[in-house]
């Protein structure tokens, strides 16, 4: 049974073909997470007030001080979401949460 073998043959160090093979894999890299980047914005934008927890296009926003916290207004999932860092803010600061509650149960009041 024969082997496959493959050979690669690397250019020499400091020759003119090292230089732009180096530099075409650094301009395929930065294209690559430019391309995330963009993707992953355009993501967020299009989502941005989707619920996590029920999918709908239903996210209210509340703003307590300096945290905003989104609630789903949808009925049946009532899901709280908090961007990195609030929930630390808002236990740093626990003279809020009485006032967050009530902003936050206002909604559903009838």
């Amino acid at each position: 049974m024969a082997r496959k073998v493959s050979v690669k043959i690397q250019p020499k160090k400091g020759s003119e073909e090292a230089y732009f093979a180096e530099r075409e894999q650094k301009l395929i890299r930065e294209l690559r997470d430019r391309a995330s980047k963009e993707k992953t914005a355009q993501y967020r934008e299009e989502h941005k007030y989707h619920c996590f927890r029920c999918g709908t296009e239903s996210l209210a926003e509340i703003d307590e001080g300096n945290v905003k916290i989104d609630i789903c207004v949808n009925e049946g999932c009532g899901a709280l979401h908090l961007d990195p860092g609030e929930l630390k803010e808002i236990i740093s600061h626990q003279q809020t949460i009485p006032s967050t509650r009530s902003a936050f149960l206002s909604i559903f009041k009838k």
